[in-house]
């Protein structure tokens, strides 16, 4: 391979090979800073098959822009800077993490085990949700970064896997090849039907070799169940921890967890709650209305007796006709007007008394019509209060729902604060046994001053971080009495004093 690729990339050194092709470590050169970065330049398996150039490089760009979507969304994972092809080579430039991998950490205690595997299940969820499989999980492909120790996972299998592409007689497409490592691949990976628990399996074993750095084909097996006896190799394993591997490494891609949220979830032992029931509708009964009975008092006719007037025995000797047709002409007459008055006055007392019924009925209607207007105004206004103390409620549970996701919101900031400061004390114990030193920097997580001379009363030189690797070059005490270390700091490469309760030996 040439120095220079493309006029820009200018290669530093190799940082490895393998049957896709190779990786190399290059900087930058048409950037001021000329920032490092990682290349991997892949090679077609079957440059003599039917596939054609243009479909291994269709399934490359796919493959490449999948990644350059998940470095861009998740700080675990590399970013892709560039993709391209020449001479019938592929090649990928992606974000150098520097740090260390799992592979030269081991072997570490079961809690920082558990810190690890909980961050990167978290990452597993996310690549997941994309519909992505990483294919290739192994103590090499994940790296603690430097700069805020969190395990990054690198080197995806999918785009190699494009290199090994052919075409079937049939016109379909398939690859060739096997993605994975062999003794961390899952047992259905090597027939090419990997699933998301695929990919749990080799966490898994993953996370046993950090805890015994022993390979997993180094484990006996029980011949029914296949279950790897790894228990026996680590002093002091937590229990929960090794319950959720045995099950992450289940044979059968049944028995394993479905998902990377249910492993986080048995890892952390949570319980879900149910949701509280919703609130039933309220209901509006109107009363049926009243009917009313209409009774009239029955009226009594009045009699009149009419008397004739008496005459002299003479008069009524002389006049005896006309008498009697005179006398009996009164009567009759006297017998009308009486009548006709008497008739007239029922009719019009009937007439009278009707009416004043049918307003006394109107106005007896007219009242309850009113109160059934005021009934219903005040079931209007109890409805409407009853509306509003249920959206007020509603709005009061919604405030506390707001408040409670936003106070374990914050509770996740801080477990994600306090893991990333367990890693940091995991990296820097790793770089301090790596490096040879006799001493490191105790005390809770976080920054420790290193000062020009013994004592308080000397200015800070530089900063430590708890875990990182010291030498002891001499020791002294300040003007309380207190025993102070003239140390090396490796992290710095400073050379300084520091209390003696902050020193780890």
């Amino acid at each position: 391979m040439n120095v220079q690729v493309l006029d820009r990339y200018e290669i530093v050194k190799s940082l490895g090979s393998g049957g896709f092709g190779d990786t190399f470590l290059a900087k930058d050169t048409q950037i001021p800073s000329q920032k490092l970065v990682v290349i991997k330049r892949l090679k077609p398996a079957n440059a003599n098959s039917n596939t054609s150039t243009e479909l291994i490089q269709k399934l490359f760009e796919k493959e490449a822009s999948v990644l350059e979507d998940l470095g861009e969304h998740n700080s675990q994972i590399p970013k892709l800077y560039s993709y391209f092809s020449n001479d019938n080579e592929f090649y990928l430039v992606q974000e150098y993490i520097q740090g260390v991998s799992l592979n030269e950490i081991a072997p570490i205690s079961s809690e920082q085990a558990k810190t690890i595997l909980s961050s990167l299940l978290t990452t597993l969820k996310y690549i997941h949700s994309k519909g992505i499989i990483h294919r290739d999980i192994k103590p090499e492909n994940i790296i603690l970064r430097d700069s805020d120790h969190l395990p990054v996972l690198i080197d995806f299998g999918a785009v190699k896997e494009t290199m090994g592409a052919v075409t079937l007689g049939s016109g379909s497409t398939v690859s060739s090849v096997v993605i994975g490592t062999r003794g961390f691949m899952a047992p259905e990976q090597s027939s090419g039907r990997s699933v998301f628990s695929t990919d749990l399996y080799a966490l898994g074993l993953t996370i046993i070799y950090t805890l015994t750095k022993k390979l997993p084909v180094e484990f006996s097996s029980d011949q029914q169940t296949g279950q790897l006896d790894w228990q026996s190799h680590v002093s002091k394993i937590d229990s929960v921890l090794a319950k959720v591997i045995n099950k992450a490494i289940e044979m059968e891609p049944s028995r394993r967890y479905s998902s990377a949220e249910a492993m986080y979830q048995a890892l952390h032992s949570l319980i879900s709650s149910g949701a509280e029931p919703a609130l039933p509708m309220e209901t509006v009964r109107v009363a049926p209305s009243n009917e009313f009975l209409v009774t009239r008092s029955s009226t009594k006719t009045a009699e009149t007796v009419v008397k004739p007037v008496g005459n002299s025995h003479n008069n009524y000797s002389n006049n005896n006709g006309k008498s009697k047709i005179a006398t009996l002409l009164t009567v009759l007459i006297g017998i009308i007007v009486v009548t006709a008055g008497l008739g007239g006055g029922f009719i019009i007392t009937q007439q009278i008394k009707e009416a004043e019924a049918r307003a006394a009925q109107a106005e007896k209607e007219k009242q309850e019509a009113e109160q059934k207007r005021i009934e219903a105004e005040q079931k209007i206004a109890e409805n409407e209060k009853r509306q509003r103390e249920l959206e007020q409620k509603r709005v009061e549970e919604e405030r506390q729902r707001l408040a409670a996701e936003a106070e374990r919101a914050k509770q996740e900031r801080q477990r994600l604060a306090a893991e990333r400061q367990r890693v940091q004390v995991l990296a820097n114990q790793a770089k301090a046994m790596a490096s040879g030193a006799s001493a490191t920097i105790g005390g809770i997580p976080g920054s420790k001053n290193i000062r020009s001379g013994p004592g308080t009363d000397y200015g800070v030189i530089t900063q430590g971080y708890t875990g990182e690797g010291l030498d002891i070059l001499d020791s002294s005490t300040d003007s309380s009495g207190h025993v102070w270390y003239k140390v090396y700091h490796y992290g710095s490469g400073s050379t300084g004093w520091i209390a003696s309760q902050l020193v780890n030996f």
